[in-house]
């Protein structure tokens, strides 16, 4: 894990060389953080940026990112996210046809939960 201000210089300089700005890598960041994403804070930094370059930000990007980590590692599909969820060898359906939404936690969500006993929060 970084320190936190290694952590904003990534996200600035990412945010620079790609089409993304540094609040949506910071709010992209915490979403992913909150929800149990696997890969490393400064992996999901570069994923965020990666993804602003083929026009997918916010909430979209977030969705990918937590969708493909549940399957694979970072260092596996770097420079392949933007690639279909069926070439990165994904079920994007289940055996219903239904959709298979990624497993996200919204931080008010997830502050509720911890209230009630069911979660801790950060």
């Amino acid at each position: 894990m970084l320190p936190d201000e290694d952590l904003r210089l990534l996200a600035y300089n990412i945010a620079i060389k790609h089409n993304i700005t540094t609040a949506m890598v910071h709010k992209g960041l915490c979403q992913l953080r909150v929800s149990g994403c696997p890969w490393q804070d400064a992996d999901i930094v570069e994923a965020l940026g990666y993804l602003g370059d083929y026009g997918l930000h916010n909430l979209l990007a977030v969705e990918r990112i937590a969708r493909i980590s549940e399957v694979h590692p970072y260092s596996r599909v770097k420079g392949l996210l933007h690639h279909s969820y069926e070439s990165l060898w994904i079920n994007e359906r289940d055996e219903n046809g239904e959709f298979i939404a990624p497993k996200l936690l919204w931080k008010e969500n997830f502050y509720n939960r911890n209230e009630r006993g069911e979660g801790h929060a950060p």
